[in-house]
């Protein structure tokens, strides 16, 4: 803590060597640094260096969490996406101040909760609806009106708090828990979107209604399913050929959502560095549907 408060004290030094040695410290000391640095900023009682701190982590923070999502992006391409961090990483980019412990304090007991009822002896359809009992239901997680745009409603621990979120947020939480819990569910992605499924084998099982407290539904031709809601509102899509998703598609999905979000409220800042974590995840957009014109 006494190195800290040393660093703290020279942030403002104009020599060029020393902002080179605190951009170090805190971007290559690891993930520890950082939180340290928030745990500080979060006791802190004078409010001039607090004022500080919170210019150090509004300078920090973006480039640990673009780095640390670079890493998960280059591990993706070996395998499945660690969503538990992920979620964690993209709630402290709008929020420099977030301490990881205090994320993982509203998310591990849900996790836990849920594995205490799964099983391996009980089918796929009995897992999620065990899964869903614990998060609807013990929980009480709930999805707002698609309509309610507001960042309130859409920021992971407003959501984690109110236990009520944006489909999108929602929607990514859910993922996050259950991949935590092990059962193999998936975003299956296509353009403008993506379906929640159960997948076994390679196979899609079934389909799971994260907005309806987690319904499972069996109809598998998501573009006959998504086509003909879009119809029903007289839009004509192409949403492409859907393909399940391991990597970090649905937070892709989340943050293209929160940056039209930050959009509406005229935060370029935000947007900028959404655009940025995007570009760390790989660049792919999901939510851009190319208009016909002709048809809209």
């Amino acid at each position: 803590m006494e190195q800290l408060s040393y660093i703290i004290d020279l942030y403002r030094d104009p020599d060029p060597a020393v902002a080179a040695a605190l951009d170090t410290y805190f971007l290559e000391g690891g993930p520890d640094a950082l939180e340290e640095l928030k745990t500080h900023w979060h006791n802190e009682l004078s409010p001039e260096r607090k004022a500080v701190m919170g210019e150090m982590l509004a300078r920090f923070n973006k480039k640990a969490v673009i780095r640390r999502l670079k890493e998960i992006t280059a591990q993706c391409s070996g395998g499945e996406c660690h969503m538990l961090e992920a979620g964690y990483l993209a709630a402290s980019l709008t929020d420099a101040t977030l301490r990881r412990e205090d994320y993982m304090s509203r998310v591990v007991p849900v996790v836990v909760a849920a594995m205490a009822e799964i099983s391996d002896s009980k089918t796929a359809v009995e897992n999620v609806n065990l899964l869903n009992h614990v998060f609807y239901f013990n929980y009480g997680f709930s999805a707002l009106n698609p309509f309610d745009m507001t960042l309130q409603g859409s920021l992971l621990m407003s959501v984690l708090e109110t236990r009520k979120g944006s489909p999108f947020a929602l929607s990514l939480l859910y993922f996050i828990v259950a991949q935590a819990v092990g059962l193999p569910v998936y975003p299956l992605c296509f353009t403008g979107g993506f379906v929640p499924v159960y997948v076994e084998n390679g196979k899609v099982l079934f389909n799971i209604n994260v907005f309806h407290k987690g319904e499972i539904f069996l109809e598998n031709n998501v573009s006959k399913l998504v086509k003909n809601q879009a119809s029903a509102l007289g839009v004509n899509v192409d949403i492409g050929e859907p393909e399940v998703r391991r990597d970090a598609s649905i937070l892709v999905m989340y943050l293209e959502y929160l940056q039209m979000l930050y959009s509406n409220a005229g935060d370029s800042v935000a947007q900028m560095d959404i655009d940025d974590a995007i570009a760390a995840l790989g660049g792919k957009r999901f939510l851009t549907i190319e208009e016909d014109d002709d048809n809209w």
